[in-house]
């Protein structure tokens, strides 16, 4: 027999162990790959279509493989951030694996029990915590009535807003006009949805309409919903209605509101060439206190990574720097969810 056909001993030996030591490290490697390739998924509930917010969270789920390994968010249509509170604070099983878009208004709205939308307070909603900030808003009205110039204008006049279950384009303003003591004095006030309350307006059915901006915390760059390329499409001469800070800051003094006051300099927004105050807040992802931690990490980390790739196909994205997403965890931390402050942290956002 040839010395090739019967290796030596420790030869042999030396296969022999190779061959264990292989099929270790096969079955120590079969759970971490099983592991990598598992999929960790939670739910986003967002707002309707054509508020903007959905649509910039809809290609940031498309394009969330590409950017995690396992981190997976489906983007849910809902009746609006309004809608979210309600939807959350009744339905406990759904906090472990569920966030929501959310405003600082709004919760407060809900804490503090705000009729016709929250005839009493939320207990839930004082354990909601902040997982990252979506941008601030400017909420404002429009009109191609030249006599009216402030909301005190609209005494007899046909208003139309977004629905009652959106915080930002139709509870807000419903709120306001109850606090001035307008709402009873108009001709209607019809919430018609974000696109078509609009239509509305350009159609001649109502006289003043609701708009809603975004824009960075220093207001460097201020984006428009949707629905205002609707309105420059008329082609036809618009003006925004001016609201006075103290007709804001009276707001805030009598119920303790937290409407922020938004003041826009000329030209900010395209054919706006004087400037104007209206009232805001702060758009928030948050989720209930019992949120898994490591979704609340990861998915906070992700939405810094991606803002920039949201932003390619999605306007919205061009607000979500990362100063910006961590902006509400760093101003207030005791309302922060706990796994969203680590990653800011970490990221030395905070």
């Amino acid at each position: 027999m040839s010395r090739e056909s019967n290796p030596p001993v420790d030869l042999r030996r030396r296969n022999a162990l190779r061959q264990v030591g292989s099929a270790a490290l096969a079955t120590f490697m079969i759970p971490r790959i099983a592991y990598a390739a598992a999929t960790r998924k939670f739910d986003l509930m967002m707002a309707p279509q054509g508020s903007g917010v959905y649509d910039a969270y809809a290609v940031l789920q498309t394009r969330a493989p590409e950017h995690h390994e396992w981190l997976r968010l489906q983007t849910i249509e809902t009746g609006g951030f309004n809608y979210n509170v309600t939807y959350m604070s009744k339905f406990s099983k759904k906090w472990p694996n569920t966030a929501f878009g959310s405003a600082t208004v709004l919760e407060w709205a809900a804490g503090k029990g705000v009729a016709p939308f929250y005839p009493d307070p939320v207990a839930a909603a004082r354990d909601f915590r902040v997982i990252g900030g979506m941008g601030a808003t400017g909420n404002f009205w429009v009109t191609f009535d030249p006599k009216i110039k402030t909301p005190k204008d609209f005494v007899g006049k046909r208003v139309a807003t977004g629905l009652l279950t959106q915080n930002e384009w139709g509870m807000y303003q419903r709120m306001l006009l109850d606090g001035w003591g307008l709402t009873d004095k108009l001709t209607s006030l019809n919430p018609l949805g974000p696109d078509k309350n609009i239509e509305a307006m350009i159609d001649g059915k109502v006289d003043v309409a609701t708009m809603v901006s975004f824009f960075t915390p220093d207001m460097g760059l201020v984006i428009p919903a949707g629905p205002y390329n609707n309105l420059l499409a008329s082609d036809r001469q618009f003006h925004i209605v001016d609201v006075p800070a103290e007709m804001i800051e009276d707001y805030n003094k009598k119920t303790g509101g937290n409407f922020e006051i938004r003041k826009y300099p000329p030209n900010k927004l395209s054919k706006q060439p004087k400037p104007f105050t209206t009232f805001g807040d702060y758009m928030t992802v948050s989720a209930h206190k019992s949120f898994a931690d490591d979704l609340a990490y990861e998915f906070a980390k992700l939405w810094v990574k991606m803002g920039s790739v949201v932003a390619k196909y999605n306007a919205l994205g061009k607000v979500w720097t990362p100063e910006g997403i961590a902006s509400p965890v760093k101003s207030n931390p005791d309302r922060a969810h706990p796994g969203a402050l680590r990653a800011y942290k970490e990221l030395g956002l905070v």
